[in-house]
């Protein structure tokens, strides 16, 4: 299917144009005739691809969808402790945030985002072309209210509490606004979307590469489960919303077609279902058979309506979007461009799939690309998310950074696991229907299992309580959604960010002991070579061949192998560099550390370079004492969180699990001094306002 031109990136291309600043200005609109500019649908598209054009900026490909989304129980930016500190991206993957230009210029570009849409839904509103019933005009109206839902509910994602204006910034209301509650931004965006879905154009219509009604049914069903679920507070706590009154209050019709109001936060689990049978029962959409073609689609074009996407960012190549840049698998160097991932997947993660599952290689990989026709080898803190590979465009010629590659926003797959989820909150337990939901993406994934019935199957019928049911979509949507980087606000609402980062590191610190063979003496980690390794089903190493350029594994995450045997204790390591030489070998069987890589051991103290000395064993003999070092970037990139209880990771890391995530984002200091005093960064848990 061919791409549609959607926003002003490539309406720039088109008309000459340099820039998406260049086509259309905020203030400048703000000062022309708004009723003319909205009076007829082709004016008012323009508009409104203003405010798309906002996508097209590096504050959204390449921070707020991407490269701010770390770091999670899936998705990381490794760090050592000196990045920690960073007034950099890292900072904000390690939880530590401080102040820099980006978070500035994402704050304002949200705000400015916001602003033109409440310009364009005041002009078409007063429009007689809406007044008079135009189609277009509807579905116009409709996707500007789905553009400003989204944009506050990123805002509500990274600042918690913000600024809140549903009509325009004017001489006489430059809107210097308080924080507001986002439990009333979500409530008012829930409304305004529940009151104008019915008017907006399916995405058959329209396609997947714009808002459509598809998508604001969706989206609803995702703002009512943020709404329901657990945020940050001023008092930097993590709680639900308590708020009552009519500004916490929609009022939708039901899956029975009642009259309905929500309030309380349990209140929005049913306005979640409601929406999600809607979208079912009046479009219903086809899971694709190959869970690869969702991303392939992407890479060269976009997802056909009815589909997988309900809706994507559209770019175009040389014009926009960072997929296959910055996130991605990595290209080092290509006749297509490099792009190096600033995203990583935990090995705790990839680990976790089931052998079976056609997601596992689609989604996490263990080499990158160093030319067009030279892979090589990545360790357990490499591994890609492969969705999507620049080399795979069809385009013969395109910059490194604008690959054009779309973005999935909101997938038909979050909406099935959020009505599954959903109903097992208002039921307490799994119903038929909150099973049917997870059996039709399990079903998918599992599709070329020789036990697909155990894995669909007996896997849902063993669900049997509340429990186990939403620890089962919490694993799901892990499974179905890596590397697209929704889980970090999704451990937000359900409050276990915590536990899931230390469940991850505790893994992966668990497996690396075994592999080392060390263990916890006297709060160090003690070498002992008669330490019995124990089969763990992960694998210790990555063997493989070369064929053609291509790895080529020989075993799997899964699988184990005994390195003092034949042929591993004869694998040879071929790094980058040896690749890139002339007169590389590469015959024979290779290998690349795996879980080996994330404990050292040594008979020297890396921090003093002073010998550790020996002891003698059981039997008198004088032996060399040699300690386990776990390695640095396991220990410090989540330091925001884990500072002061993870040191050098024998620790019982219990008191982690208890404390708030700070995941929040101070305000810009220029916005908080130009406030008056309005705003400001104190509470939220913000660590370096």
């Amino acid at each position: 299917m061919k791409k549609i031109y959607l926003y002003i990136a490539a309406l720039a291309i088109t008309m000459g144009i340099s820039s998406c600043e260049d086509m259309l200005d905020t203030e400048s609109l703000s000062t022309d005739n708004l009723e003319y500019l909205t009076s007829n649908s082709t004016d008012a598209r323009k508009m409104i691809d203003h405010v798309y054009s906002y996508f097209c900026e590096d504050t959204y490909t390449s921070r707020m969808s991407t490269n701010w989304m770390q770091n999670t129980d899936i998705e990381v930016g490794f760090l050592t402790k000196a990045n920690t500190e960073e007034a950099t991206r890292r900072g904000i993957w390690s939880l530590n945030a401080h102040q820099f230009s980006d978070i500035k210029n994402a704050w304002d570009n949200a705000l400015k985002a916001i602003d033109f849409s409440n310009q364009i839904i005041v002009g078409i509103e007063g429009s007689d072309a809406y007044k008079n019933g135009d189609r277009d005009m509807k579905q116009l109206l409709g996707e500007t209210y789905c553009l400003r839902a989204y944009w506050y509910w990123l805002m509500c994602n990274f600042w918690a509490d913000v600024p809140f204006a549903t009509t325009p910034t004017t001489n006489n209301d430059m809107h210097n606004d308080p924080r507001t509650d986002k439990n009333i931004i979500y409530t008012h965006m829930i409304q305004d979307l529940i009151d104008h879905e019915a008017e907006m154009k399916w995405s058959s219509e329209v396609t997947v590469e714009r808002m459509n009604r598809d998508f604001a049914l969706g989206f609803i069903v995702k703002l009512a489960m943020f709404r329901a679920g657990y945020s940050m507070q001023a008092d930097g706590s993590m709680s639900r919303c308590n708020g009552t009154g009519e500004e916490y209050t929609v009022h939708y019709v039901d899956e029975n077609g009642n009259a309905a109001t929500a309030s309380s936060a349990d209140d929005y689990y049913k306005v979640a279902k409601a929406y999600a049978l809607k979208l079912i029962n009046l479009k219903p959409h086809t899971l694709l058979a190959k869970y690869k073609e969702i991303f392939d689609n992407e890479i060269n074009g976009c997802n056909p309506a009815d589909g997988d996407v309900l809706f994507e960012m559209g770019f175009v190549p040389n014009s926009g979007g960072d997929i296959g840049w910055c996130h991605g698998l990595s290209v080092v160097a290509s006749t297509k461009g490099a792009g190096t991932t600033y995203t990583n997947l935990m090995p705790s993660y990839a680990c976790s799939f089931d052998p079976d599952d056609q997601r596992l290689p689609v989604t996490c990989v263990n080499y990158r690309y160093l030319y067009d026709d030279k892979q090589a080898a990545t360790d357990a803190l490499g591994i890609q998310p492969a969705k999507w590979c620049r080399l795979d465009l069809n385009v013969t010629s395109v910059a490194s950074k604008g690959t054009g590659i779309n973005w999935p926003v909101l997938r038909y797959a979050d909406v099935l696991l959020l009505l599954a989820e959903a109903d097992n909150e208002i039921n307490g337990g799994p119903t038929d229907l909150a099973r049917q939901m997870l059996k039709v993406v399990r079903d998918r994934a599992f599709a070329n299992s020789k036990q697909k019935s155990e894995k669909v199957d007996n896997y849902i019928a063993g669900l049997s309580d509340y429990k186990s049911f939403k620890e089962a979509i919490i694993n799901e949507r892990a499974w179905e959604f890596g590397g697209e980087n929704i889980r970090k606000f999704d451990l937000v609402r359900w409050n276990n960010y915590s536990e899931k980062v230390v469940d991850a590191i505790e893994w992966i610190r668990d497996v690396a002991m075994n592999y080392s063979q060390t263990s916890i003496v006297n709060g160090e980690f003690l070498y002992d070579k008669n330490q019995e390794i124990v089969p763990m089903d992960v694998a210790n190493r990555l063997y493989y061949n070369y064929k053609k350029g291509q790895v080529v594994f020989e075993n799997d995450y899964f699988t184990y192998r005994d390195r003092t045997e034949s042929p591993y204790n004869t694998a040879e390591r071929l790094a980058d560099d040896d690749i890139k030489a002339a007169g590389a070998t590469y015959s024979g069987l290779k290998y690349v550390n795996f879980m080996e890589a994330l404990m050292s051991v040594s008979d020297t103290n890396p921090e003093t370079k002073e010998k550790y000395g020996t002891t003698t064993d059981e039997n008198g003999k004088e032996v060399t004492i040699k300690k386990g070092i776990l390695n640095e970037r396991i220990r410090y990139s989540w330091i925001g969180l884990t500072g002061g209880l993870l040191e050098t990771g024998v620790e019982d890391l219990t008191p982690i699990r208890s404390k708030v995530t700070p995941y929040v984002l101070p305000i810009p200091s220029d916005r908080i001094m130009s406030s008056g005093g309005v705003l400001s960064n104190n509470g939220y848990g913000i660590l370096n306002p």
